[in-house]
């Protein structure tokens, strides 16, 4: 490149240099340019109303999603009144009843997946009620799935604030650990289940005294169960100590010969004699150990 040429190139640099320096010194601060503002809060807009739409359509599909579930439960329930009525109903048809009620086993096994998944899916937004995580432990139990029926029963026993639904799932935590084989387990949550008084006060002495009798008549069982005939008869002892304790009702009157029936049931009963104890209203039930 000859001398005057690079001189040239050199003088159209300074001054394209110098008009660059102009311009940025001649231009305001972005943020007082009013097609940079417009700009940013057009984007602002169009972000937040993203936000606003997704959370929008997360919530819709919770509330599908818990609608989903409840009919499934709902579901759950009819299909077991369905199965009585069959096996009353063809009763003098065995090949019948067998068939009709394997079609709505199946549908119950397809059923107890579907809702067990939905309820797990929503457990971290804190969607599902005590109650419902109830209704699924007891459901995945029907269906001999007990690691998934256990842990369904602890989250109800967990998130519920209803007395009565707290109480079922430790009686049938407890009982699901005896047909486990962690009787040890089992009696940790009977004791929890002993202990509900300490949680839920203000009620009255028959309603408490009443709570423990079945709470002692599901642990005689579940001993029972696996043959600890000595530790049953002792629970037995301690629901006779509480029903004589109680004051004269009608109520107190029928709990004492429920526990004296149950007494009856067990007087002849050798140690270790595994045999399974029949459910009594409000007791939870209690398969033989095989």
């Amino acid at each position: 490149m000859s001398e005057t040429l690079r001189q040239k190139v050199d003088s159209l640099k300074r001054e394209v240099d110098a008009l660059q320096i102009h311009v940025m010194e001649s231009d305001p601060p972005w943020y007082k340019s009013a097609s940079n503002i417009v700009s940013i809060v057009a984007l602002l807009f169009s972000f937040g109303t993203t936000v606003v739409s997704y959370i929008h359509t997360e919530d819709q599909d919770d509330q599908s999603s818990r609608q989903e579930l409840r009919s499934m439960l709902q579901r759950l329930a009819v299909l077991s009144r369905e199965n009585i009525k069959l096996s009353k109903k063809y009763a003098d048809d065995p090949t019948a009843a067998m068939a009709l009620g394997s079609l709505n086993n199946q549908e119950n096994a397809l059923l107890i997946r579907q809702a067990a998944e939905l309820a797990r899916k929503l457990r971290p937004k804190h969607l599902v009620s005590g109650p419902e995580y109830y209704s699924v432990g007891v459901a995945l139990q029907n269906a001999y799935d007990l690691s998934g029926a256990a842990e369904f029963l602890r989250y109800a026993a967990e998130t519920s604030n209803d007395f009565n639904v707290e109480i079922a799932a430790d009686r049938m935590i407890a009982a699901l650990q005896y047909q486990r084989g962690d009787p040890e387990a089992g009696r940790a949550a009977f004791q929890k289940a002993r202990n509900i008084f300490s949680k839920y006060s203000g009620f009255d002495p028959f309603t408490q005294g009443s709570t423990h009798i079945w709470t002692e008549l599901a642990w005689a069982g579940a001993e029972r169960n696996i043959g600890a005939m000595d530790l049953a008869r002792k629970h037995i002892e301690t629901c006779k100590t509480i029903a004589n304790s109680m004051a004269p009702s009608p109520g107190a009157t029928a709990l004492r010969a429920q526990v004296a029936q149950f007494e009856l049931q067990f007087a002849n009963v050798p140690q270790n004699a595994a045999q399974p104890l029949p459910s009594a209203p409000g007791a939870i039930p209690l398969p033989a150990i095989h």
